[in-house]
């Protein structure tokens, strides 16, 4: 009989909680370790209408990427989104678990994930010079770096990263027509990482939340980068997660989200 705990060592092996950032919350957020599991859903994040998804398939357990509680909760209530999250699951008697920058940093976890998506290859960490040169302060090394398959124009490169993440939209700094051998990556916000990619080589560098003067850095570095979008970089979680659990768990009904972008 399959155990809340059970699925949450599989997970821990994978991204240990000690990888997360300080500033981070993962782990279980609610529930019972010791509460048995026969379905979870996985999800990027614990929004209501995924609640109620859960709901309706009779999950046990969420796998959700971003935590479900982040900032101190001061009241549950009824009229407070959050609150409303937590007593619905909380009344169906659904545990929620957070894996975040954990599975960013670890090995075959959430950006390694995403440079196999992009068909990148010889995949390695930014180095600690890289993630520190220029940047005025130390950076984690998060992200990863890799090669293409073949070299190709960075407008082409545009219409793969949307391909293979299912963009609808994508934001771009850099030229078109400029042929594009390395490229590095940050899944979510990684804005603070263009100097590192810069210093590690890369021709493009794909992340998302890009601000104005992070794009502005880029362009004066000669950078290409692409935001392809936050849901779009880490809703992978879905399918990776599902394929994690299934090949460890062979009895667990393991359903994903039908969740769509919010940015149209």
């Amino acid at each position: 009989m399959l155990k809340v705990k059970d699925i949450v060592s599989a997970i821990e092996q994978l991204a240990p909680p000690e990888l997360a950032e300080s500033w981070d919350n993962v782990g279980l957020m609610t529930g019972d370790l010791d509460q048995r599991v026969t379905t979870v859903f996985l999800c990027l994040d614990v929004t209501s209408d995924n609640v109620q998804q859960a709901i309706a398939c009779g999950a046990d357990l969420i796998v959700s990427h971003h935590p479900l509680i982040f900032s101190p909760v001061k009241r549950i209530i009824e009229q407070d989104v959050s609150g409303s999250i937590l007593r619905n699951l909380i009344r169906h008697d659904i545990s929620v678990y957070s894996a975040h920058t954990n599975l960013d940093h670890a090995d075959g976890g959430m950006n390694d994930m995403l440079a196999k998506r992009l068909s990148l290859q010889q995949i390695r960490h930014f180095s600690d010079e890289e993630c520190t040169d220029g940047t005025g302060r130390p950076l984690d090394a998060i992200g990863r770096v890799g090669v293409l398959p073949a070299p190709m124009e960075m407008g082409d490169f545009v219409e793969l990263v949307k391909d293979s993440l299912g963009c609808q939209t994508i934001r771009s700094v850099g030229n078109p027509e400029e042929v594009i051998k390395i490229a590095a990556l940050c899944s979510g916000a990684g804005g603070d990482g263009i100097y590192a990619a810069y210093h590690a080589g890369a021709d493009v560098y794909v992340t998302a939340d890009v601000k104005h003067h992070e794009a502005q850095l880029a362009f004066e570095l000669g950078m290409n980068l692409i935001d392809a979008g936050h849901f779009e970089t880490e809703n992978i979680i879905c399918s990776f997660m599902a394929d994690f659990l299934e090949s460890r768990f062979q009895s667990l009904n393991i359903i994903a989200s039908d969740a769509q972008p919010y940015f149209k």
